[in-house]
């Protein structure tokens, strides 16, 4: 268990709630190479503007460039906040709830029954690195991460309901243990 997640995490429990695990998401490096890849898009984009363009290109060429730089700077303003998120989430699982907290400035709770995987209502998926609890209805709406959300709770917005533990250690014991948890409460 990470203890700097168990201290997080451990203010949430409620009454005969043991905490079995906690844990954060632990990959970061593919943020790094986002950041580093649009940081050297727009320096190749300033380079470029720079040379010498007959009047009608040049001109062309300054609207471009302005755009472009608008669209880094998005870029790049989103891969901080995506990076704020990841950099601020925690995870745990007790013998009866999956529990995300997160937030931008402060710390939300979110939590999920583990009741729920029992039923027709949540569904239980291990992707790579990823463990991923949704409602069983929605396997025709493949959602994705949507730019400058949490990527571990959907937004309220979209109507569906969607948890996500990210970039775990080894997310393959994490989902057996929710499995096994969910498996005792029957």
């Amino acid at each position: 268990m990470d203890p700097e997640a168990a201290a997080v995490i451990t203010p949430h429990l409620l009454a005969r709630e043991e905490l079995l695990w906690c844990g954060r998401p632990h990959d970061t490096t593919a943020l790094r190479w986002r950041a580093g890849a649009i940081v050297l898009v727009g320096i190749a984009a300033l380079v470029m503007r720079s040379l010498p363009l007959d009047s009608n290109l040049a001109e062309r060429a300054d609207t471009n460039s302005i755009l472009l730089a608008v669209l880094v700077c998005v870029l790049i303003a989103e891969a901080i906040v995506f990076h704020t998120y990841i950099s601020n989430t925690f995870y745990g699982l007790t013998n009866q709830r999956v529990i995300i907290v997160s937030g931008l400035r402060e710390p939300e709770m979110t939590a999920v029954l583990l009741d729920l995987l029992n039923t027709p209502h949540l569904r239980l998926q291990r992707i790579h690195r990823h463990i991923e609890l949704r409602a069983r209805d929605e396997h025709i709406f493949q959602q994705g991460y949507l730019p400058f959300t949490n990527p571990s709770i959907a937004p309220d917005w979209t109507g569906r309901e969607c948890y996500r533990l990210l970039a775990l250690e080894d997310a393959r014991r994490v989902c057996d243990l929710i499995i096994e948890s969910a498996h005792k409460l029957e």
